[in-house]
């Protein structure tokens, strides 16, 4: 099993795998920049080639890149629409400098009094786009949601209609966050639920599309749609929830990236 969490780039590059590795990570991901700008600076050539010889050294991979929290593929906001398909193609382009395994996203929100189908139109249309502009095949990693604020990804139904439309959909994959899954009503917290989901997700998306698994514990309740990570065991999902996800043999062979809150301490406790 792969087990990493998502490291911080403050400081460039050259500081994530530092950090990873006193972690005890065998995986990671990272913004590459901060991620509440939609502008950034270009990435230098040599600093992706360290990074990428750093990784190698230490047998870290896969990896991946997440986008900027201001991304919204789904904005009945024709400007932020646009600046986010375009800042998803720059993503792209990013990743296969830095030999990442894919892109994850949030699908976005149609906010407070948008409609669901017109805002999965839009995701539609921003996926294809920036795959068209960007011109790699880096996979687009769909992350599934929580449910607030009329965010999408939060049923697998939603997803499979994203996938379906698509003219792209073979370099479309998907990223199960537990913490959010939890707290959009997935009973991914109990043996039962947990196959019930999987079971689901593989009718519905096929079994090659789930290729990363976000492991949070959740603040939240359950059904709560509030997205809130906390410490591995110690949330409302609980240590034998994460005993058996962690065990499951659907699951146990994929990469395990953790977004919970604190310090490198904390970390460490929650690796």
């Amino acid at each position: 099993m792969r087990l990493g969490f998502h490291i911080s780039i403050a400081g460039g590059l050259a500081e994530v795998v530092p950090r990873a590795v006193r972690r005890g990570c065998t995986t990671l991901q990272l913004f590459t920049s901060s991620p509440v700008q939609l502008q950034r600076p270009m990435l230098n050539a040599d600093d992706c080639h360290q990074f990428i010889e750093q990784l190698a050294a230490h047998n870290i991979q896969p990896h991946f890149v997440h986008t900027s929290y201001l991304l919204n593929i789904a904005s009945p906001d024709q400007k932020l629409w646009e600046r986010s398909v375009e800042h998803l193609s720059d993503e792209l382009r990013r990743a296969k400098l830095l030999n990442a395994a894919g892109v994850v996203l949030h699908l976005g929100s149609v906010g407070n009094n948008g409609a669901i189908s017109p805002g999965i139109d839009r995701v539609v249309r921003a996926l294809d786009a920036a795959r068209i502009q960007a011109q790699n095949d880096v996979p687009l990693i769909l992350e599934n949601s929580a449910g607030a604020g009329n965010t999408l990804g939060a049923s697998i139904p939603q997803i499979a209609q994203i996938l379906a439309a698509s003219q792209y959909p073979n370099s479309l994959q998907f990223c199960l966050d537990t913490a959010h899954a939890f707290a959009a009503g997935w009973p991914v917290h109990h043996p039962e639920g947990l196959e019930e989901v999987l079971t689901e997700l593989d009718s519905a998306l096929g079994p090659e599309r789930l290729v990363l698994i976000h492991a949070n514990d959740s603040r939240s309740d359950f059904n709560s749609h509030v997205d809130r990570h906390w410490h591995i065991g110690q949330g409302k999902m609980g240590r034998e929830a994460f005993r058996t996800i962690v065990n499951h043999p659907r699951l146990r062979k994929l990469p395990f990236i953790m977004e919970t809150p604190g310090t490198e301490e904390d970390d460490m406790r929650n690796i």
